[in-house]
């Protein structure tokens, strides 16, 4: 029995090397050359990871000027996240020259999607006047938009606008209102806020 049992054991740990070998060179391609590879073809979910990669210093060195030109090549083929981070280069200045009117751009292509986070950013272009002149009027608008469709995020920063009466009238039923439907998705901010009422 026991020479049985040892020829058991050694096929089991042959099959285990085996498989791990197996799925080792599946899995265990360079992530950045398979990225680089389907970037290059035109892939532009790819060309956004790959702007990710340069931009985080994942995987590769970090380098905004090649972050910004995935971003802006990804953007081109319509790729929102792409939009979103090449219009937060364009506002810190980060692999290019700061340009707000341009960061305003690509927000506000962005915006056109219906993205939330892209609605967002360009409410608060508006309200705080980059690459824009100054609405505060335009910008709650937005946020209202995009706070009625459930965005808890919105629904947060349009019920601060009802709470210092910024481009809407000062309202403390609306800002309650919001800071509720908010903290119900559970919008950390929305909670500390409704809390701090409470004191």
């Amino acid at each position: 029995m026991e020479p049985i049992i040892e020829t058991n054991t050694a096929l089991t740990c042959i099959f285990l090397l085996a498989l791990a070998w197996f799925f080792l060179r599946k899995y265990a391609e360079n992530p950045f050359e398979q990225t680089l590879k389907e970037a290059a073809a035109g892939n532009a979910q790819a060309q956004y990871n790959m702007g990710q990669m340069y931009y985080q210093g994942k995987r590769v060195e970090q380098n905004y000027k090649q972050a910004f030109d995935w971003f802006d090549t990804a953007s081109k083929q319509g790729n929102v996240r792409a939009m979103i981070a090449l219009a937060g280069l364009y506002n810190a200045g980060k692999g290019c020259d700061k340009d707000p009117a341009k960061a305003f751009y690509c927000y506000e292509q962005a915006a056109k999607t219906g993205d939330f986070e892209a609605r967002i950013n360009l409410a608060t272009c508006y309200l705080t006047g980059i690459g824009t002149d100054k609405n505060e009027a335009k910008g709650a608008q937005i946020l209202k938009a995009a706070a009625d469709e459930k965005s808890p995020l919105a629904q947060t920063l349009l019920a601060d606008l009802y709470e210092r009466g910024v481009g809407v009238p000062k309202s403390e039923k609306e800002a309650v209102r919001y800071y509720v439907m908010a903290a119900k998705q559970g919008e950390p901010m929305a909670k500390k806020r409704l809390q701090r009422r409470k004191k």
